[in-house]
């Protein structure tokens, strides 16, 4: 039998075979020359494992050899040097079945382990990128069970990844969402192709919107096994970019209605002028002049609501100065508690020391009026209205979630109301022209629009917070400069009109109709009046006209030579001449901040003939210039 066995140990082709007994001595060994000849040296024959192997080897084997010996098979993995070996031991009975000896064959497994190494490394290595990837990355079986979760999705799901492998997505969202979950699943193993689309979840109560790519799942024979799915959180970045769309939406109306404003105004003008002067000729018994009292009135009207689209499409022109934000906040406290009633509380949270904003005073008050107004609208029942004064620093990152705004220190003051708040929807119409979300004929729709054209014109930014039953803040941002002392106070307003004492005015306007109504209104006043169509006109009548021209009446817009040019080219040729502007809205100022020189004396159109009167008068009698809107 040893004979049968020592053959059998030299002809291995792939192996060894060792043949030893109850004291762990080898009988027969023998084998290749590889590496598991290493486990039966020549010449061990008769001698025992441990005298033979080195230490370490020795200890993995006789524990091996010892269960073999008592009747067990077992096999153990064994490195030798380089060399990973796989050695199987069992008894070797006699013919009665008693165990005379333990056997035991080993075969070179070098190649395997490191191929499974190297396939668990590849393992490591794609669960590592699956760990680190920002994007939510999932797996399901065919039966919609998640299999693998990484820790983003994990994070973006709310849960840990023990509570959602193993279960679908019925267990964890509601029944709509998990179906067209589902449904996207099956469709993608039918189709056996990749799609990608938006989706939306709810987790935690919030709303998140996904670019979510679903890919089939094969195994190694090609076979569809499951889904992969690998989301990323674009809720931000729609988010933003809603609102930079918004804001390109909304500067597109704004041009096209400060565009209708302008010619409607100098409409308007013709319209009021022709009505005062047709007033002033008719005596008070004339049956008719209610009617014309009525067309005065509803051109005032429409001159107040073209004043408030110019300044949505921030197109008007200001008379900016700089001011103590606390002091106009202040100073209109007594003003706005009788506006809000007895059932809404007022609260002014003024900050210690406000830094100055360099604004148009009455704007900004007609700006914090609307934001007033608007938050008693949304406490019918009362409630508690706060408006706060804050110094604040913004950062790149707030700069980049509301962009265009940019990082650096500004002055804001917030408007907070306790009312029934509004949805994502209604917020993002706010600040639309016309848009309303009162009953019936109530409100225009165009004071919150007149507010964001206001903020926007004084180089400032507007943003809302607000949820359905939560209240409302809308904070506005004006670029902070250096506290005043005090605040200054705004120029005070003359009332009645003055005639003039021939006095000669230039008027410049190249809307013929405008120029008409314009020159009677002075002529009816006592003033001598030269008129032209533009610059190049005004100016020859200048070299023409060999008598003296007090004033120069302009209106800002004009082909081939804007009101400013004409100002300074007649200056140049007058130099004592005192210049006023007209204007429905100013683009050229607009392209220079919206802002016309500081004081420089402006008349808005359309303007009553009393208004125009005061101005030319107020230039004529004062070194100073003034500014009247």
């Amino acid at each position: 039998m040893a004979s049968l066995y020592s053959t059998l140990a030299r002809n291995l082709p792939d192996g060894s075979l060792v043949l030893f007994d109850h004291d762990l001595r080898y009988i027969v060994a023998g084998g290749d020359d590889g590496g598991v000849a290493a486990l039966a040296p020549p010449g061990c024959q008769g001698k025992a494992v441990r005298d033979v192997l080195p230490p370490e080897i020795a200890q993995s084997l006789e524990p091996l050899y010892r269960a073999a010996l008592t009747g067990r098979r077992a096999a153990a993995e064994v490195a030798y040097e380089d060399r990973w070996l796989l050695v199987r031991a069992g008894p070797v009975r006699d013919e009665h079945g008693a165990i005379v000896a333990g056997m035991s064959l080993s075969q070179d497994i070098t190649d395997t382990k490191q191929a499974e190494h190297a396939l668990r490394g590849s393992r490591d290595l794609l669960q590592e990128i699956i760990e680190s990837s920002s994007d939510a990355i999932v797996a399901k079986d065919l039966e919609g069970r998640y299999v693998l979760i990484n820790s983003s999705a994990a994070r973006l799901l709310g849960r840990p990844a023990g509570e959602i492998v193993g279960r679908d997505d019925a267990a964890l969202f509601p029944a709509d969402q998990a179906g067209r979950s589902r449904e996207a699943d099956t469709r993608v193993c039918s189709r056996g192709e990749s799609e990608t689309a938006e989706e939306h979840i709810v987790v935690d109560g919030r709303r998140r919107t996904l670019l979510l790519t679903r890919s089939p799942l094969r195994d190694h024979d090609g076979r569809i096994i499951g889904v992969l799915g690998v989301a990323r959180d674009v809720t931000e970045q729609r988010q933003l970019e809603d609102r930079l769309s918004r804001a390109h939406r909304m500067e597109s109306v704004a041009r096209l209605a400060g565009g209708i404003a302008h010619d409607f105004n100098n409409l308007l003008t013709v319209v009021l002028g022709s009505a005062e002067i047709l007033l002033d000729d008719l005596p008070r018994a004339y049956a008719r002049r209610s009617d014309l009292e009525e067309i005065k009135a509803a051109a005032t009207q429409a001159a107040q609501l073209t004043r408030q689209v110019l300044a949505y499409s921030r197109q008007q022109v200001l008379a900016p100065r700089l001011l103590d934000l606390n002091g106009l906040v202040g100073g209109m406290e007594s003003a706005l508690r009788p506006l809000l009633g007895a059932r809404i509380e007022l609260a002014l949270d003024l900050a210690a020391q406000s830094g100055a904003v360099r604004v148009d005073s009455a704007q900004l008050e007609q700006a914090l009026l609307n934001l007033v107004l608007n938050a008693r609208d949304a406490m019918p029942g009362g409630g508690r209205l706060q408006v706060v004064t804050r110094t604040v620093v913004v950062d790149e990152a707030f700069a980049r979630e509301h962009a265009p705004m940019r990082p650096g220190r500004y002055t804001t003051l917030a408007v907070r109301d306790t009312g029934v708040g509004m949805d994502e929807e209604t917020q993002s119409h706010l600040f639309e022209p016309f848009f309303t979300t009162k009953p019936g004929r109530h409100g225009a729709g165009l004071g919150l629009a007149t507010t964001y054209g206001i903020v926007k014109q004084s180089g400032g930014y507007i943003w809302t917070e607000s949820a359905p039953g939560a209240g409302a803040t809308f904070t506005i941002y004006l670029p902070w400069h250096e506290p005043l002392v005090a605040a200054v106070p705004p120029p005070p307003e003359s009332a009645g009109a003055a005639r003039g004492a021939g006095e000669t005015v230039l008027v410049v306007d190249d809307e013929p109709a405008v120029r008409v109504v314009t020159k009677r209104i002075l002529q009816r006043s006592g003033y001598a009046v030269l008129e032209a169509a533009g610059g190049v006109e005004a100016l020859d009548t200048l070299r023409e006209h060999p008598g003296p021209i007090h004033l120069l009446l302009t209106d800002v817009i004009m082909p081939e030579m804007n009101g400013r040019e004409v100002a300074q080219r007649v200056r140049g040729q007058r130099p004592g001449i005192r210049v006023v502007y007209m204007s429905g809205y100013s683009p050229e100022a607009i392209a220079h901040d919206g802002l016309l020189d500081e004081g420089a004396a402006f008349v808005r159109k359309p303007f009553e003939s009393g208004l125009l009167l005061q101005t030319v008068r107020r230039a004529l009698d004062t070194t100073e210039q003034i500014t009247l809107a």
